[in-house]
C-alpha cells in the first residue's frame, strides 16, 4: 500500500469514527472495516485483508482528536471525545453489563465529584435501565464480594441513593443525599 493509500483509508476511517461518535455510537473494528468496504477504499495486502490494525494505530496518532480504548468485552472501541465524551463512552460500552454500569457509575462518581448517585438516575438517559434490571441488579451486588463496597442510603422523602463506601463515608453520603434530595428549603 502507498502513502497515498494509507492516508486516504486514514482519513476514511476518521470519517467514520467521527460520524459514529456525532451519532451517539462507539464503532469497533468489523464495523470500521465494513465502512470502509461500504465506501470500496478497500486496499487487501498480499494475502487479501487490509492491515487494518497498523491503519488504525496510524489514524490514532494522525488525528489526535479521536480515541481507543479497550470495552468490557474486550474489543478495541474507537470514539471522538469532542463529541461523544469519555464518561459517555464508558457508559455506552457498560450498558450491555447493568451490575457493571451501575457499580462502576456509583464508584466514579463517589470517588470524583463526591456524591451519591439517585437509584432513580439509572432509569433515564443514557443509562435507559428497567425498573427490573435495576432490581436484578442490587440483588447481584449485594451478593457479590466484589461490589460489597456499593451501598445505598435513603433520604426523608424515600429516595434511595447509591454510594462507594471506598470513596465516602455513610454518614456524608447520608448528607450529601438529603440535600440533593431536598435541597436547602426543606435542609436548613
Amino acid at each position: 500500500m502507498t502513502a497515498q493509500e494509507s492516508q486516504i483509508l486514514c482519513q476514511a476511517l476518521a470519517e467514520a469514527i467521527q460520524e459514529a461518535s456525532g451519532a451517539g455510537q462507539l464503532v469497533g473494528r468489523v464495523a470500521l472495516l465494513a465502512e470502509l468496504s461500504a465506501r470500496n477504499l478497500l486496499c487487501p495486502d498480499e494475502s487479501g485483508s487490509p492491515d487494518l490494525d497498523a491503519l488504525l494505530a496510524e489514524t490514532l496518532a494522525t488525528h489526535q482528536d479521536l480515541a481507543a480504548f479497550t470495552s468490557i468485552s474486550g474489543e478495541i472501541l474507537y470514539h471522538a471525545p469532542s463529541r461523544l465524551s469519555r464518561t459517555y463512552a464508558g457508559i455506552l460500552d457498560r450498558k450491555s453489563s447493568p451490575v457493571l454500569l451501575i457499580a462502576e457509575e456509583v464508584r466514579r462518581n463517589s470517588a470524583e465529584y463526591p456524591r451519591p448517585l439517585s437509584l432513580e438516575l439509572f432509569e433515564q438517559a443514557p443509562f435507559d435501565l428497567n425498573p427490573e434490571q435495576i432490581e436484578a441488579s442490587l440483588k447481584t451486588m449485594a451478593a457479590s464480594p466484589e461490589l460489597e463496597d456499593i451501598s445505598f442510603t435513603t433520604t426523608s422523602t424515600g429516595a434511595v441513593y447509591l454510594f462507594s463506601s471506598r470513596h465516602l463515608e455513610r454518614p456524608y453520603a447520608a448528607f450529601l443525599a438529603e440535600r440533593a434530595d431536598t435541597g436547602l428549603s426543606q435542609n436548613p
